[in-house]
């Protein structure tokens, strides 16, 4: 049977070709057991059902695809090496999350380029405010302007629709924490697409 760090770098050479396997719909407990104890197939399942989710997060966070794809593979080589540790007080998903939070750490660190638009946030906003529906333009402008803690709460309450309490576990942090990061992120929001509003006028 093979041990964890001989399936760890498959995932370097694999994940663009994502190739269903069979017994996809093995129990996740299962399949964790399995790859705790060295299944290198059993890590490729779970490799296969989370990896979109954890690409989808990291796109949202860091603003460039390219970054995005870097950050979901260096997610899942973290979390192939450290599976051992995992401990069924959380859900495997979460845990994924944390790693994925680790790595996105190390990523905001290293770089500064941010990019992406996410209009569904915006219209929420602005279904509050009743302004005007902002452009692409006004959207990815805004959004630059958040901090990475702030733009990681909005896309897992937001985009990934957990409740403050499950975010919370996912970084790590208070609930409270997260709740303060979704207040702060809608009003820098607000006040960037509003200003923007006012210069259309």
């Amino acid at each position: 049977m093979e041990n964890t760090k001989d399936f760890a770098p498959r995932v370097v050479f694999t994940y663009k070709g994502r190739m269903r396997i069979e017994n996809e719909e093995v129990p996740e407990a299962q399949l964790v057991t399995g790859a705790q104890s060295g299944d290198a197939k059993s890590f490729e399942v779970l490799f296969n059902r989370y990896y979109n989710m954890i690409h989808a997060f990291a796109y949202r966070v860091c603003l460039v695809e390219t970054e995005a794809d870097d950050i979901a593979q260096e997610t899942f080589i973290r979390a192939a090496r450290g599976i051992s540790s995992y401990r069924a007080t959380a859900s495997f998903k979460n845990w994924l999350y944390r790693v994925a939070h680790n790595a996105l750490i190390d990523w905001g660190r290293q770089a500064a380029r941010q990019r992406h638009k996410e209009n569904q946030f915006a219209a929420e906003l602005e279904s509050r405010s009743q302004a005007r529906t902002p452009d692409y333009a006004d959207i990815h402008a805004a959004l630059k302007q958040l901090s990475p803690d702030l733009r990681e709460a909005v896309a897992l309450v937001y985009f990934e629709e957990m409740n403050h309490r499950e975010a919370a576990d996912a970084l790590g942090c208070a609930e409270t924490t997260i709740s303060w990061r979704i207040f702060r992120a809608k009003g820098v929001l607000k006040k960037l697409l509003g200003s923007k509003k006012g210069e259309a006028s």
